[in-house]
């Protein structure tokens, strides 16, 4: 497990002299000014497709998601607020998700606990979704339709 000290660090972006988040993260860490204060207007405004959300919860519990996300991309700073509502709304408990903040050249700095997949980041955000340490899907970026239905694709596809 990640040590609470090891939780929302934050460096400086020399490239852009902007201080963003590195390593493990959490909401807390997504709620501060680094994220850019967008996380509550984009959790808060999301709309959830309900039958997407009905059928998401067939699936509770048999899955960990990590998200890997920059705290300095307007992508993660739109889609990671609407990934957590969508997880809110199912129930789920956040302990099934681990998040890990990037900087521009996709690496996470030092984490104190390696991931259970490959990370393997090319754009962020990236939900990778995993079943006993093995990866069953991700979504990268933006959704190809909706995160609920891209969600329910994924673990339809591996679960039925």
């Amino acid at each position: 497990m990640v040590s609470a000290q090891e939780i929302n660090k934050t460096m400086i972006d020399t490239s852009r002299d902007q201080e963003i988040l590195i390593g493990d993260c959490n909401r807390e860490g997504l709620k501060s000014d680094v994220f850019g204060g967008q996380f509550g207007l984009e959790y808060d405004l999301y709309t959830t497709d309900i039958e997407a959300v009905a059928d998401l919860s067939l699936y509770n519990g048999d899955y960990n998601i990590i998200i890997v996300l920059g705290s300095w991309c307007s992508d993660s700073r739109e889609q990671v607020p609407r990934f957590l509502r969508i997880i809110d709304e199912l129930g789920l408990s956040g302990d099934i998700i681990r998040m890990i903040a990037v900087d521009r050249t996709k690496k996470p700095g030092e984490l104190e606990e390696e991931p259970e997949v490959e990370l393997n980041t090319e754009r962020v955000p990236t939900f990778i979704f995993i079943n006993e340490g093995i990866e069953i899907g991700r979504i990268i970026e933006t959704p190809e339709e909706t995160l609920e239905l891209d969600m329910l694709n994924i673990l339809r596809e591996f679960f039925n």
